[in-house]
């Protein structure tokens, strides 16, 4: 049924009839004939429609970079459980390590007039830069830091250093460190050099630091703990920049005829359930992906909140860092 045919039968016009459903002013006369005859004929407004006529809908996109990942999983079910709550609709994008799809994305979800993005990040390129400057609608970008948008992310620096300097108490001098791609400022350059930092803390040169530069899959470190030990050198002490490396690094330790800790001491970044479930239990440092996931998705609702009240107004960039948590487990 159409707003003409509600309209003829209430005898009033089309205009009143969307007034009346979009709250707008109108008679209660009139009011009262169409409210009669929306209840007799049962009529639902399509929701969908009437959102694109309002430029305005109560669904946020989020966008994520891959879906086989312990943090991305966490933050996804942070994020949900708060927009649910508020009685927001979750819109995914499912980037696939792509940073052209997800701008693909973005630019969708922002013509396509959603109430917000959220944006869980790993590179960003001039192009990204230049839509959040431009773009018009509130975006909250989860897991990176940049000046020009709102973030959420984790202290990986100063986890990186933790967990080098709880290394370096056990006696483990002789470090080999397994790193992500450095596009990713985050996981990639903020790790790394929270593991250099401790090191000159330590009095060790970091420049005698043997490093594989790898992606993050298990196969991705257990690729690049090879290629440490196919280049002649053997650590007494592992950092992986993430827990999932970490699981690939060990299984290339043991091939080797190596022993956990007894020979080699490991552990990762991220306090993911793989590490729980191997033998050794990983060591690692715990991060709040959960935690981010729900306070990004606040920010965002907040930012919706005043970008409707004033959606002329520039909104707040504002910057949040959660820390992290050491646990001590058995591979150091």
């Amino acid at each position: 049924m159409k707003i003409s045919e509600i309209a003829r039968m209430a005898g009033v016009s089309s205009a009143a009839v969307s007034r009346y459903l979009n709250g707008g002013s109108i008679s209660e006369e009139k009011k009262e004939r169409i409210k009669k005859v929306i209840e007799e004929t049962g009529y639902v407004p399509n929701p969908t429609a009437r959102s694109l006529r309002q430029q305005r809908t109560d669904s946020i996109g989020i966008i994520f970079p891959k879906v086989n990942s312990d943090s991305v999983s966490n933050l996804i079910e942070g994020v949900s459980t708060v927009l649910s709550k508020a009685g927001y609709l979750a819109i995914f994008g499912n980037a696939e390590n792509d940073e052209k799809r997800e701008l693909e994305y973005m630019r969708l979800m922002q013509e396509t007039h959603l109430a917000g993005i959220l944006l869980m990040g790993t590179v960003f390129t001039p192009k990204h830069v230049a839509f959040f400057r431009e773009s018009k609608m509130p975006i909250v970008v989860c897991g990176q830091n940049h000046p020009d948008v709102t973030c959420v992310y984790h202290d990986d620096k100063g986890a990186a250093k933790e967990i080098t300097r709880y290394m370096l108490s056990k006696g483990r001098k002789k470090l080999a460190y397994i790193g992500a791609i450095e596009k990713d400022i985050s996981v990639g350059v903020n790790r790394r050099e929270g593991v250099e930092e401790a090191m000159r803390e330590a009095q060790l040169d970091p420049e005698l630091l043997v490093r594989s530069q790898v992606f993050f899959t298990a196969s991705d470190g257990y690729d690049g703990m090879n290629e440490v030990f196919d280049s002649g050198y053997v650590p007494d002490g592992v950092i992986c920049a993430t827990d999932t490396l970490a699981v690939g690094a060990m299984k290339a330790i043991r091939e080797r005829g190596y022993s956990i800790p007894g020979d080699i001491s490991i552990a990762g970044i991220g306090g993911g359930f793989a590490g729980t479930i191997i033998t050794p239990a990983l060591t690692t440092v715990k991060l709040f992906h959960l935690e981010c996931g729900e306070r990004g998705a606040q920010l965002l609702l907040s930012m919706i909140e005043q970008h409707r009240e004033n959606p002329d107004q520039k909104l707040p960039v504002t910057h949040t860092m959660f820390g992290y948590s050491l646990i001590e487990r058995e591979s150091v």
